[in-house]
């Protein structure tokens, strides 16, 4: 293992400093080169450098800056993982500042401004600490500690390292420890709501700091209405004392209690802006740690449960047979059973994990901003009640008792809530998943036509959850109208019984209590919001300790380092998990279902529940009998095909020992392999390894990272070993050729090199991780022979000679220098020997060496052709992902201004109709018109303006209020069905242009960037965005219709308003410069955050296997430690604000105040009051409203990230253009005619001038070096890239005048990379029920997966169509998997079929079969093949060899071979004869029939 100091490599990118020309082999870096580096970014201004921060934070996933040499680190002191981006170039541009900094040209508007400067301050040269810790109490009680990046932010656009980093108080790793530390002490005592409580203990402090601020300030909120009474009261008796009734009070009197009511005012507001931003920190520090949790366990967590299931339960001892408690014990294990496994069956898989770190801990985030709410608003309702029984007597209780009876119905509906939420999130997770497995397999569905038929598949589960979620919301709005209304028909009914009672309606009385009614409608509004929050936020704890509490994986091996051995097994057996069970018609791979379909699974959940019951009784019946014995057990347990395993294994492996695993498909050879790395469970039997392992599995796991650090993998640099390591393993010519060497960044998953190269690093990688037992499995597959060759001397045999190697391989013209060769059948050891005894003395292995040793020598390559051939792969390659690069870079350089009203509008057009916004602006006006006339109308009645009777005035009264209730509801109602609405219609759009995006964009964006807008954005403009727009809506027209009513009564309040107004606006400006940069910059770092964790979840068996689980913890708690630095200065950001608006507020009623008292001979006193009540319901709402336009703002945010994607991504050519025939194509004549391809304009053409006719019904086999342009002959056939010149024709159809869609449908292809997704085999075939069953099995069996005399109805075997497959199919092996590719382009039945390289991951014996297969099963088909082996295409009606993009040879394999040209070559080197031709069982092929062909795969033992 590496030290922490070497483990920091992968996490570390916090180098601000990185010189972009510092390739770092551990040498300190020339201070002349920084200081070149510092004059050049200076140059480009600021301007730039901050284009590039924002370019390369967002266009790098996880990629790390290389970790410098201890010489570099003093000199330049780097602070500890701070900024996280993909290579040291990406941060050259914001190291340093300009030695001289030119004036900014300002507008007229900019040159007035006194705080806009016309230098604005120079970008520091790192992220500096937070200074929130060193602030004074002044400054921490006004959050002025933020203001220097708020300066800075209004004075120019924020960069990165203008963002500080969190304290040390507030990193992950320490709240990590002490929650950690918690959660073991409260475990150990049994406790229940473990996770809760250890989160509390982790953020007391914080969170009781919140809670006593948030009940100070609902006590003050209750008490300032309360002291307006004896305002009122003053001004009652001065207007008396007008009219010569009474004595007018001293004025003094009346403004010391306006003084007083403000005092309260300024100090409950500093309490509740206290109270969010404690609230706020606790729910990101929450959200940071259980991300932290979330990963570490991900790391550990057991094959089994991410599969589904759990340990079995041991049977109780001393269980009687035949008792009553044997009896109990089987029916509660029976009732238990999910499909007769153990287990809830649902699993863990990998795009749920990332739904918990996602969706889950955000929903944990939201619900503890407020969550004191949930308590304080009781206490706030009961003191009201008091206060307002001291005011109105007995007649309050009217009003209460309606409170009384509507908050436990409201209580019931919230509850409601939870169940629909639950149901909500589990169709979440499906089409998360499903999104994720179909990013991941892009490529193939482009290829497959398969786009709007996936897109269908997406829309069915979104229209369920759309549907699920709108009608959730509008229960949520009929809760929220109604707590809304609650406080005025309380109102209402309280000055009724008042009235009717024989009081007379006293202005003082009546309007402190209609303030305090007025006091009641914020707790009441907040409660249900937050409560709902609470629910939601509830639901993702219990599945986060669910995934916390799951089963973990235990090394079961023993660890002897002084053993003989570096591995020994002793009669072991081991297995794979069962696949997660899932109802087909919910699984995410699972096929559209009709309502047809939908009736036939109830009825047939209905028979297997009875079933389920006829077999319980059976049991207790045979038990009562006395009969009951181990075989009830069996009985028990329904009969479930055990996962694949292998069993008695005996082996050992000694210290320089190279052993070699072969066998044909599915015989075992990669499961003996992924029990040696730890991926399969030991079921019995022991394991002892001797010695430190690593594992180089079959699909190499490559990270977004440069390749260096992809070998290095988290081993502390050494020179001399990685030179050795890279020649060993043919890697120095890719260096050269790579446009940075070995700093070259390279795609997520690999994407951006070729399996030959991804193969080479993954073998790097495992001799550079130095240890002393290498688990190999089949490298050399997708490699050509003379760099295999080199491999194995120089690497297998070279670097590694005096280390324990175990290599699975199918090529078996190594076998001769191995020490022993183990040999796998179905599933167990069939022989192990050394290859002189096998050889000499055993007929079967004889056999196989004879067909595949001449087979195995393939065509030697000089190494100057294939350094050529590879730079021109390279040039290829690089091209798409600049261009890609550049229209990405676009979409986030878009997002560094304001969310344009573009966005606005496209919201709402997508509602369905840009008239939406004017209807539901229309009721706001109309519903707070009658808020306004329901009190105004009080006023009134108070002071007889009209001199109606009393029933009059109740009666209008009542009207106003029920009216205005309902059209709150209909508005609210109106937001969330239409922005539902829109929010389905974006999504929409942007799954469509994401998946009709051209391969390029693919291959430049991280998957994790993708999903977490599908993911978090998506989540955002679903369940939040509604309720923001309408809670602004309704507290703005609150606002303006108060001030409205102010100015109506007192004209004064105009002189105070408009300054206000200004600071206001000003305030508001100052804030949103800064406020949004820094909501980009987290945005921009929450990607790195998701990319980082979906890419190390996806590798975790690797991760596993090297045992680096503790740096890539690191590096992901680094990243979250950097987002955190920029999400939580949002928060203190957002607290500025607040507290600045509030003094405006707080100064807007001291204004009223004092106009009341200085008017207080003039002015009504009912007036007064209705103003006063209204004023102080005003100040809490006014920085409610800009916290709700912020919120508004940053949520549209998502918005504009779905629309980006749903609008501006670029496109291929349409998917339908004129109409097809359906028969297209009947014949399958391929006419290319002088056909020239680029991969980006500028770049040199790859196919140049390619002229062939390929004739209906022919068969031809396309060889030539690498880089010849193979494979792009296919990429024009299919259109993943459009012609540069020339043209191709399909049965006399130009294939550039056709939809992608009618072309690709009617071709099929079998790739190089099977892919298979989640769901069955039968959906994998077929995912879109378009054939019957009998097809289905008639192509497994043609692709020889089924044996010939399995019967479609026999599920028996291993496979049969209702074999669940796992994600990425990884529960078959290599071959299985190839097989069923073959299977699936069987089933599609087109005319034209491709073959690339199909068959480079098999052995010579599956590969006969599938060559056998492909002659046979696609009989008078067109047919191109790339051939992996040469021989498996002679008995084709042409060859095609390629060289440079052109033609080289094309004709009959034997004219070619008289020929004499490159393909005589290749014959010769092969070992091919001209009678090979005639007389080889390759040649026959097409002549076998399908008896001999079954007959003979069973020989081979396959």
């Amino acid at each position: 293992m590496a030290s922490p100091q070497d483990q920091r490599s992968w996490a570390d990118n916090n180098d601000p400093m990185a010189a972009p020309n510092d390739v770092t082999h551990g040498e300190p870096v020339l201070e002349e080169s920084l200081g070149s580096i510092s004059t050049e970014t200076g140059s480009t201004g600021s301007e730039k450098a901050r284009k590039e921060t924002i370019e390369e934070a967002e266009a790098s996933s996880s990629g790390d800056d290389v970790e410098k040499s201890k010489t570099v680190r003093t000199q330049l002191q780097r602070t500890q993982s701070e900024w996280t981006t993909a290579t040291g170039t990406s941060i050259a541009s914001e190291a340093t500042q300009p030695a001289e900094q030119k004036p900014l040209k300002q507008s007229w508007s900019q040159r007035l401004n006194p705080l806009k400067s016309r230098y604005p301050p120079p970008v520091p040269q790192s992220r500096q600490p937070s200074r929130e810790a060193a602030a004074s109490f002044i400054s921490m009680l006004y959050f002025q500690w933020i203001n220097p990046i708020m300066t800075t932010g209004y004075q120019r656009p924020l960069e990165s390292n203008d963002i500080w980093t969190v304290t040390k108080d507030r990193s992950v790793y320490t709240m990590s420890d002490k929650l950690n530390a918690s959660l073991k002490r409260r475990s150990a005592k049994g406790q229940k709501n473990t996770l809760v409580m250890a989160l509390y203990d982790t953020f007391k402090k914080e969170f009781l700091i919140g809670g006593a601020c948030a009940f100070i300030s609902s006590m003050l909120q209750v008490f300032s209405p309360f002291t307006m009474k004896y305002l009122i009261k003053f001004a009652s008796q001065a207007y008396a004392a007008s009219f010569g009734r009474g004595e007018a009070p001293d004025i003094g009197h009346g403004i010391g209690l306006v003084i007083g009511i403000t005092l309260m005012q300024m100090v409950g507001s500093m309490c509740t802006n206290h109270f969010i931003y404690r609230g706020m920190m606790v729910g990101g520090q929450c959200r940071a740690v259980l991300i932290s949790m979330i990963f570490d366990k991900a790391m550990v967590i057991s094959g089994r449960a991410k599969a589904g299931g759990v340990a079995h339960e041991i049977r109780p001892e001393g269980l009687v047979p035949g008792s009553k408690e044997e009896k109990k014990y089987f029916k509660n294990k029976l009732a238990n059973k999910t499909k007769g496994v153990v287990g809830t069956g649902e699993g863990w898989s990998n795009g749920r994990i990332v739904n918990l770190m996602s969706t889950d801990t955000y929903r944990i985030d939201q619900a503890s901003g407020m969550f004191h709410v949930t308590w304080t608003s009781v206490i706030q309702v009961f003191v009201t009640l008091a206060l307002l029984l001291v005011n109105l007597q007995y007649s309050a209780l009217a009003g209460f008792g309606f409170i009384v009876i509507l908050m436990p119905l409201l209580g019931r509906a919230i509850k409601s809530l939870m169940a629909r939420r639950k149901a909500i999130n589990k169709i979440t997770d499906q089409r998360v998943s499903l999104t994720q497995e179909i990013l991941s397999a892009v490529r193939f569905i482009k290829y497959f036509a398969w786009e709007t038929s996936m897109l269908d598949r997406l829309e069915a589960i979104r229209t369920r959850e759309i549907n699920k979620i709108a009608f959730l919301l509008s229960i949520r709005n009929g809760i929220m109208a109604t707590s809304m209304s609650i406080p005025i028909f309380a109102s209402m009914l309280a000055f009724i019984t008042y009235s009717l009672s024989k009081h007379p309606l006293d202005p003082a009385p009546v309007f402190s209590s209609l303030a305090l009614f007025n006091a009641l409608r914020i707790p009441l509004n907040l409660m249900p919001m937050v409560l709902g929050q609470v629910v939601d936020a509830n639901e993702s704890i219990k599945r986060i300790e669910e995934f916390l509490a799951a089963e973990e994986k235990e090394d079961e091996a023993t660890w002897d380092l002084e053993a003989k051995s570096a591995a020994n097994i002793e009669n072991a057996d081991f297995t794979w998990e069962r696949t997660p069970t899932s109802e087909s018609d919910q699984a995410p791979g699972g096929g559209l279902k009709n309502d047809k379909q939908i009736k036939q699974d109830k009825k047939d959940a209905k028979a297997v529940a009875k079933e389920d019951k006829r077999k319980s009784k059976q049991i207790d019946k045979e038990k009562l009998e006395g009969g009951v014995g181990a075989s009830s057990n069996e009985t028990l347990a329904e009969e479930v095909k055990p996962p694949f395993g292998i069993k008695g294994i005996n082996l050992q492996i000694g210290r320089n020992e190279l052993v070699a695993i072969i066998g044909g498909v599915g015989s075992g050879k990669s499961s003996l392999l992924g029990a040696l790395a730890g991926d399969m469970r030991r079921t019995s039997g022991n394991v002892t390894f001797g010695a430190s392992r690593a594992f180089c599995p079959q699909y190499a796991w490559i990270q977004n990272t440069t390749l260096k650090e992809n070998i290095c993998f988290g081993k502390e640099y050494d020179r001399r070993w990685y030179n050795e390591v890279i020649d060993a393993c043919a890697l120095r010519p890719d260096l050269e050729m790579l446009p940075n060497g070995d700093q070259t960044e390279i795609g997520e998953r690999g994407i951006t090199v070729s399996g030959g190269q991804k193969q080479r690093l993954n073998i790097a990688r495992a001799i550079y991780f130095d240890a002393d037992f290498i688990i190999m499995d089949d490298p050399l597959s997708a490699v050509d022979a003379h760099v295999g060759k080199h491999i194995m001397d120089n690497a297998i045999c070279g670097l590694l000679r005096n280390k324990a190697r175990v290599l699975a391989t199918h090529q078996l013209h190594v076998l001769h220098r191995v020490d022993r060769i183990v040999w796998m059948k179905e599933g167990a050891i069939y022989k192990v020997s050394t290859y002189d005894d096998l050889i000499h003395n055993d007929p079967e292995f004889i056999d196989m060496m004879k067909t595949t040793m001449v087979e195995e020598k393939k065509e030697e390559i000089d190494d100057e052709d294939e350094v050529a051939d590879e730079k021109k792969n390279m040039r290829k390659r690089r091209g798409p992902k600049k261009s890609s690069k550049g229209a990405l870079m676009q979409a986030e350089e878009r997002a560094v201004n304001g969310v344009g009203w573009g966005v606005y509008k496209a919201y709402i057009k997508a509602s369905g109709s840009v008239l939406m916004a004017p209807a539901a602006a229309i009721l706001l006006i109309i519903s707070q018109g009658a808020n306004i006339t329901t009190s105004l109308w009080l006023s009134w009645w108070t002071s007889r303006r009209f001199g109606y009777s009393t029933g009059t005035y109740i009666g209008v009264y009542a009207a106003l209020g029920v009216t205005q209730a309902v059209l709150q509801f209909v508005f609210a109602v109106t937001v969330t069905v239409y922005g539902t609405k829109a929010s389905r219609v974006m999504l929409h759009r942007a799954y469509t242009r994401v998946l009709r995006a051209p391969m390029s964009f693919f291959d430049t964006t991280p998957l994790g960037r993708i999903t977490n807008r599908f993911g978090k954005d998506v989540d955002t403009m679903d369940n939040v965005l509604t309720d923001s727009i309408r809670m602004f809506s309704l507290t703005m027209a609150m606002i303006i219709s108060v001030f409205i009513l102010i100015v109506a009564y007192y004209y004064y309040f105009v002189i105070a308003l408009a300054p206000l107004f200004v600071m206001f606006v000003f305030s508001s400006n100052y804030y949103r410069a800064s406020a949004r940069e820094m909501k980009r910059h987290e945005a921009v770092l929450r990607s790195v955050v998701f990319s980082k964790f979906t890419e190390a979840v996806s590798g975790t068996s690797t991760i596993r296997a090297y045992g680096l689980q503790k740096q890539f913890a690191q590096s992901v708690n680094d990243a979250v430690d950097s987002m955190d630095g920029a999400y939580f200065l949002t928060f203190a950001n957002q607290r500025w604000l607040s507290t600045r608006l509030d003094i405006i507020g707080n100064l807007l009623v001291f204004t009223v105040g004092i106009l009341v008292v200085t008017s207080r001979f003039a002015v009504n006193p009912s007036t007064g009051g209705l103003v006063l009540s209204y004023i102080l319901s005003i100040v809490q709402m006014i920085q409610f409203t800009v916290r709700q336009l912020a919120e508004v703002e940053n949520n549209m945010n998502s918005t504009e990230r779905i629309h980006y994607y749903g609008t501006q991504l670029e496109e291929e050519a349409p998917l339908h253009i004129g109409e097809v025939p359906a028969s297209w194509p009947a014949k399958g004549e391929i006419v290319f005619d002088n056909v020239q391809m680029r991969y980006r304009a500028g770049l040199p053409l790859v196919l140049q001038g390619l002229s062939m006719h390929v004739r209906a019904g022919e068969k031809i086999g396309v060889v030539g070096r690498t880089g010849a342009g193979k494979s792009s002959i296919m990429s024009t056939l299919f259109r993943l890239v459009e012609l540069s010149g020339g043209n191709i024709t399909i049965d006399g159809v130009n294939i550039a005048q056709i939809g992608l869609h009618d072309l690709r449908s009617k071709l099929a292809i079998i790739p190089q990379d099977p892919t298979l997704f989640r769901g069955t085999i039968r959906s994998n075939l077929d995912p879109f029920n378009e054939h019957n069953d009998l097809a289905l099995w008639n192509a497994l069996r043609q692709a020889d997966l089924v044996g010939a005399d399995q019967d479609v109805s026999d599920d028996s075997g291993r496979i049969h169509l209702d074999t669940q497959v796992e994600d990425e199919g990884l529960n078959f092996s290599l071959g299985q998997r190839q097989l069923l590719a073959l299977a699936r382009a069987l089933v599609r039945g087109s005319q034209i079929i491709v073959c690339d390289e199909a068959t480079s991951s098999v052995d010579f014996e599956t590969d006969q079969k599938i060559q056998k297969t492909i002659v046979r099963g696609f009989k008078g088909k067109t047919l191109l093949c790339i051939a992996h082996r040469l021989k498996t295409i002679i008995g084709y009606d042409r060859i095609l060899v390629m060289d440079a993009g052109e033609v080289a040879e094309l004709d009959t394999p034997v004219n070619l071979y008289d020929l004499g040209g490159i393909f005589r070559g290749m014959c010769e080197r092969s070992g091919i004869r001209r009678e090979d031709f005639f007389e080889s069982e390759e040649a026959r092929f097409a002549m076998e029939s399908p008896v001999l062909e079954r007959t003979q795969s069973k020989a081979l033992g396959g």
